[in-house]
């Protein structure tokens, strides 16, 4: 078996797990009334769903190309389990994201280039991208968090009510 398909199956895994997640946070984040977080939780787990979409059309798009039929593969793959505060559920999301596209992506598209698979090494860092892009939201959601600014910020903002569209010009 290449190494290839065993690493897209350990990213839709992956990538499947992370929706979850990110779906079970929005939901500690809205209780703990952090609306905005429990959105772009909820947003982020969709756009793992997007890559947990591509991943499972390259995995069958690799298996097409292969001599035996697979309808099934064994890996070994981390499933992480945290499920606190929305400060640790950040903290997470954070951890786990940063190890994707500093770490496992780039490595998964090194393999797949050496296996003569130079499309889906390209589809694999442009996930990475994404996935950088999640990490530097969420740290600045996290310190947001943690310096206690979320409601309230040193210079004027637009601040916008969700639920009737009231537009107010303050601090907090």
């Amino acid at each position: 078996m290449m190494k290839t398909l065993e690493n897209l199956v350990k990213a839709f895994i992956g990538e499947s797990q992370a929706r979850n997640r990110y779906t079970f946070y929005s939901k500690v984040a809205k209780k703990e009334g952090f609306e905005q977080i429990a959105e772009i939780f909820l947003i982020t787990a969709e756009n793992e769903r997007e890559h947990a979409s591509s991943l499972f059309k390259l995995i069958n798009e690799l298996k097409a190309k292969g001599k035996n039929k697979i309808d099934e593969i064994k890996v070994e793959a981390t499933a992480p389990l945290v499920l606190g505060s929305t400060a640790e559920n950040l903290r997470a999301a954070i951890s786990g994201e940063n190890y994707e596209y500093t770490k496992m992506y780039p490595e998964f598209a090194d393999v797949a280039e050496k296996e003569g698979f130079p499309e889906i090494a390209k589809r694999l860092r442009a996930i990475a991208v994404a996935e950088k892009h999640h990490e530097e939201r969420y740290k600045k959601l996290l310190k947001e968090v943690e310096g206690g600014s979320v409601f309230k910020k040193k210079e004027k903002v637009w601040w916008v009510c969700r639920e009737c569209g009231y537009v107010h010009f303050g601090t907090e």
